[in-house]
């Protein structure tokens, strides 16, 4: 095991991503030669179409998944909240590394005090996002926006948009921050997160039990206790990204805080709650419950 091939996107934020986990895995071995494999997946090479109408998140992480079942390449690094909650049964979840900031980041093209009654153009194509951005500005109108993030940036300009919306976990590993002309962190109360945001998730086949153990040290007690809770959320939506859905847990003091959202269908307003307790996949429960209660959970 000397020598390994990861495989990612090849979008720089991906490649970025998995260069994090590389470094890592060198500290824990600095004897293991590890070669990143970019790879163009589906929903990298078709920007302009909507993601529900090309297949949902799963576009951006199948291709890399057929390398790894190919065994063209040894392990795959995702954005975790590009992981559909079931894997195909020959791969396994190996490693949750520590999770980077999970919120939502509102992008301003220009440094403004934003009233909830302007009529502003907000770019993003997470219908989460949109049905949780319009009940802070309700008289925003939302465009459709994807992209790697400095194609999300440049359109929000030449677009004439006011703003855009991204993750904080990728601004923030990219370096972005300080290149922003204004920007507002939204809370979870705000915005409930995509499940799994700010999480990496390394995948392996299930049968390479000595790799397992080796990208196994690379999680995070806390990130896969969240990311455990999160994706039973999910998981009970039948596994879909594409529904209007947010899942967010973190540790506060003693307890963990669960934030759920929920849309059961796309034309929902959707709605949202907020758990406090000892155990975050029992919040998890506990909110499936409340916000869908005619629903029979397993």
């Amino acid at each position: 095991m000397n020598t390994l091939r990861v495989g990612t996107r090849k979008s720089p934020l991906a490649i970025r991503q998995t260069q994090l986990v590389v470094d890592q895995l060198k500290k824990i071995n600095p004897s293991l030669e590890i070669e990143i494999v970019g790879l163009s997946t589906k929903g990298d090479r078709l920007q302009q179409a909507p993601l529900t109408q090309i297949g949902g998140k799963g576009v951006f992480v199948k291709e890399v998944e057929y390398q790894l079942q190919e065994k063209a390449i040894d392990f795959a690094v995702h954005s975790l909240k590009d992981l559909p909650a079931r894997l195909p049964e020959d791969l396994v979840l190996a490693a949750t590394p520590k999770r980077a900031m999970p919120y939502d980041c509102l992008i301003l093209k220009e440094a403004k005090l934003l009233s909830a009654d302007q009529n502003i153009v907000i770019g993003t194509s997470s219908i989460r996002r949109a049905k949780q951005i319009l009940r802070l500005y309700p008289n925003a109108e939302i465009v459709p926006i994807r992209g790697k993030i400095e194609t999300r940036l440049n359109k929000m300009v030449k677009e004439n948009m006011d703003g855009t919306i991204l993750a904080c976990a990728g601004l923030e590993r990219m370096n972005y921050f300080s290149q922003l002309s204004a920007f507002r962190i939204l809370t979870p109360e705000e915005c409930v997160p995509a499940v799994g945001q700010g999480i990496l998730g390394v995948e392996c086949r299930r049968e390479d039990s000595a790799l397992q153990q080796l990208l196994a040290q690379l999680t995070d007690s806390e990130t896969q206790a969240a990311a455990e809770a999160e994706r039973y959320f999910l998981h009970q939506m039948d596994g879909n990204c594409d529904i209007p859905v947010g899942a967010f847990a973190k540790r506060f003091n003693e307890a963990w805080e669960f934030y759920g959202f929920l849309a059961e269908t796309v034309e929902a307003e959707g709605k949202q709650i907020r758990l406090t307790g000892k155990d975050p996949l029992s919040l998890a429960k506990d909110a499936l419950k409340q916000l869908m209660p005619n629903r029979q959970y397993c």
